[in-house]
């Protein structure tokens, strides 16, 4: 049993909080060489949070009040420059926003669940898009 006001480690807390979000949207389905390029590529910027939330569909997450916004710029290029490098990537769009999404952390902050809201729905929407461009291309 627990007394007293401390925080517990397992405890959560949901909050809005101003992300900049990159979703990378594939096409095709990727190689396995390809897919590890892809995801060393999002690890080496330091998202505050990123999943692939379905096959070829990628998001990560950076807080705009820890350099989010020049992060995701990075983050944009560098899946830009694997385009252009093979065609493992031809069928690549990326897409960024930026907006307040609902978030769950734990008392030391660090995000536990993948952020929600707006800018994460029209982000997927503009890089399905992409996508499809750089395909029909």
């Amino acid at each position: 049993m627990v007394h007293g006001c401390a925080p517990q480690e397992n405890s959560v807390l949901a909050k809005l909080k101003d992300f900049a979000v990159v979703c990378i949207q594939s096409s095709g389905a990727l190689s396995d060489r390809d897919l590890s390029t892809l995801c060393e590529t999002i690890t080496g910027l330091k998202p505050d949070f990123w999943e692939e939330t379905e096959p070829g569909t990628f998001l990560a997450f950076f807080l705009v009040t820890r350099g989010g916004r020049t992060k995701s710029l990075k983050l944009s290029a560098a899946v830009g420059s694997l385009r252009k490098q093979g065609s493992g990537f031809a069928g690549v769009g990326v897409a960024k926003t930026v907006g307040e999404l609902v978030t769950e952390a734990n008392w030391h902050g660090k995000i536990l669940t993948c952020p929600f809201g707006d800018a994460v729905n029209q982000a997927m929407k503009l890089a399905r898009e992409a996508a499809q461009k750089e395909t029909r291309a």
